[in-house]
């Protein structure tokens, strides 16, 4: 009998597992552990392939990792293997098949469970902002990460040996260092026009890379939600509303 499920989270970088079992009616998360760290773990949680199925959403590969998964006996279902277009699991997308999983993923329970126009900011090794309405998902931009920004100063001759720190101060930049680092809020105008041109109500913070925007959203209107698990949070919601558990 089912009681556990492994949410696997395929991302650029640093693949993680979310473990979860059923208390009372509801899935609650365990622990979220690297992908390496997941059979010691599941043990330590008495879960196993008898009692476990995965559920994975993947944007690069890990095939040996799977495969050594499935050789011990896990069940595995694909976001993938669901996911057409146009619609998910009842979800209007305007968005072409090239949309990532665990975009799809996150914007599928922010339409389900929220039920507001709401702005997703994916904080990772490169960050999200989509928008989801009653009108479904409806697109979103991709840019670069904090770290990734600050590494593009490396090609300018003379800002290759400025010293860069991770600010969070959102005041106006008065020395070469800060104009730098702090440049990069310039995104938060893109996020703040979004909220605008769509009326968002809700934003969802999630990912690993989150201190500017938990910084920024401070100063806005909109209601405000931490969630640095979104992504395991929303593979085991659609599993188990939207699969039939083996």
């Amino acid at each position: 009998m089912i009681h556990s499920l492994i949410s696997l989270d395929f991302g650029n970088t640093n693949p993680h597992a979310g473990l979860f079992k059923k208390d009372h009616g509801k899935w609650e998360l365990l622990e979220v552990v690297p992908l390496h760290d997941l059979n010691s773990r599941a043990e330590h949680y008495g879960i196993s392939p008898h009692n476990s199925q995965l559920v994975l959403a993947q944007v690069k590969t890990y095939d040996k990792e799977l495969f050594d998964l499935q050789s011990q006996g896990y069940l595995l279902t694909r976001v993938q293997e669901y996911w057409r277009g146009e619609r998910f699991a009842g979800m209007p997308v305007h968005y072409a098949k090239t949309l990532g999983e665990d975009r799809l993923i996150t914007a599928f329970w922010c339409y389900k469970n929220l039920k507001k126009p709401t702005l997703i900011i994916d904080s990772g090794t490169y960050l999200t902002m989509d928008v989801v309405t009653d009108k479904g998902f409806i697109g979103g931009y991709i840019i670069p990460s904090y770290d990734k920004y600050l590494k593009t100063f490396s090609e300018g001759e003379n800002l290759k040996d400025v010293t860069l720190t991770e600010s969070i101060n959102l005041a106006l930049p008065q020395t070469t260092e800060e104009a730098m680092s702090a440049g990069y809020h310039s995104f938060c105008a893109l996020a703040e026009k979004l909220i605008k041109q769509f009326g968002l109500q809700t934003i969802m913070i999630t990912g690993g890379k989150d201190l500017l925007w938990k910084e920024w959203a401070r100063s806005q209107d909109s209601e405000v939600i931490i969630a640095p698990h979104l992504i395991h949070q929303s593979l085991v919601y659609w599993m188990s509303t939207q699969v039939e558990l083996l």
